[in-house]
């Protein structure tokens, strides 16, 4: 099962794990989670951390207690995926319950990686193809200067699916194009209202996201705002939004002009 609100990143990791020759049930916060282990029995579960309604610590918690109340101890391996990269992250989950830490972006390689050491995948993820050229003769990363668009992340997506690539990028982009002015919308009322923990919350969820669509820049800015959050201040969040609003709406043509291509 895969736990995670995100909807680029629900779009993502399922072609991973489908990838791996895996089935994938979803939930979208940490009460369908826990729903949906009462309801059936699961191999593995990839539990997000930061999710409503109920994150993913308290989900896990609640299904070892259930766990233990049928007197099977620790049962379902859980494996926590977070964006975050910080210093006792990987502490904290394991202290939840949580049997093991994949921190986001992953690929799909890390991925398969993680969960067999768990459980037996029908196949491993392929190796990533041999770059074309040395790095130092690549492109930048940022292809296009009016795009901030990182195209190897576009690329990587795309061949998530060796079949359908073009539709699984299709979807990516449509739901980070969608999802993204809600978060935006937000971090904005975060800001106005000195709530630094939704600010936290936002930031994080909107810098994975922009990250798995290669908008670099934007992903940047959101882990700026996201420590602002963590540092309790909204101090300098205003010219950070204001910037980011800037840059969606750079990122917003680019996606929306390779979008026109691929139709």
């Amino acid at each position: 099962m895969l736990a995670e609100d995100n909807p680029v990143n629900v779009e993502v990791a399922g072609a991973m794990l489908e990838g791996l020759g895996l089935e994938v049930s979803r939930a979208c916060n940490g009460e369908q989670a826990l729903q949906a282990v009462q309801a059936g029995e699961f191999d593995l579960i990839l539990m997000d951390c930061q999710m409503p309604v109920m994150d993913g610590f308290a989900a896990t918690t609640e299904i070892r207690r259930r766990e233990q109340q049928r007197g099977r101890g620790r049962s379902v391996p859980i494996i926590a995926i977070t964006a975050n990269a910080l210093q006792g992250d990987r502490e904290s989950c394991l202290a939840a319950g949580m049997d093991d830490y994949l921190s986001k972006p992953f690929t799909q390689q890390a991925l398969g990686q993680t969960i067999a050491r768990w459980i037996s995948l029908p196949r491993l993820a392929p190796a990533p193809p041999a770059p074309e050229a040395p790095a130092a003769q690549q492109a930048p990363a940022v292809a296009m200067p009016h795009s901030q668009i990182n195209r190897q992340a576009l690329q990587n997506i795309r061949a998530l699916s060796a079949t359908n690539g073009d539709a699984l990028l299709d979807r990516v982009l449509h739901a980070y194009l969608d999802d993204t002015p809600s978060h935006l919308h937000t971090l904005r009322q975060a800001i106005a209202a000195g709530d630094t923990g939704q600010l936290r919350k936002s930031a994080h969820s909107l810098k994975s996201s922009s990250a798995n669509v290669g908008a670099d820049a934007l992903a940047q800015r959101c882990r700026e705002l996201e420590q602002l959050g963590r540092n309790d201040t909204t101090a300098g969040a205003a010219v950070l939004l204001a910037d980011m609003e800037r840059t969606f709406q750079a990122v917003r043509q680019a996606l929306g002009a390779i979008l026109e291509k691929e139709t």
